[in-house]
């Protein structure tokens, strides 16, 4: 669809083909983004232990170790297609209800 016109029918069938075929797509992105919540954490943690002196120092030294960093990086990108991924669907979702508002309205005559 493109943004200056109001759905069609080929609209919809796009729509409704690419809601069926991201499922998939979608729950791995969100199932990896968590799992990568996960291991960010556990990254924190290793390099904490194998850190020396006080918590505070130790602390900055795992959120600031080339691990760490590396890590927020492929984070950031793995949240970031999961969000593009969203909010193709969130459009695909909408552009189905304005063509079913515009067909509910034309059967009432509006």
């Amino acid at each position: 669809m493109t943004d200056n016109k109001l759905p069609n029918e080929d609209d919809i069938s796009k729509a409704l083909h690419y809601l069926a075929t991201t499922d998939k797509d979608y729950a791995q992105s969100v199932a990896h983004v968590k799992g990568m919540e996960y291991q960010i954490k556990t990254i924190k943690a290793v390099v904490l232990l194998e850190s020396e002196g006080p918590v505070a120092e130790r602390q900055a030294k795992s959120e600031s170790s080339v691990m760490f960093t590396d890590f927020t990086k492929e984070y950031e990108a793995a949240v970031y297609d999961r969000e593009l991924v969203s909010a193709r669907r969130k459009r695909a979702e909408l552009t189905i209800e304005v063509w079913r508002s515009l067909n509910a309205n034309r059967r009432q005559g509006a």
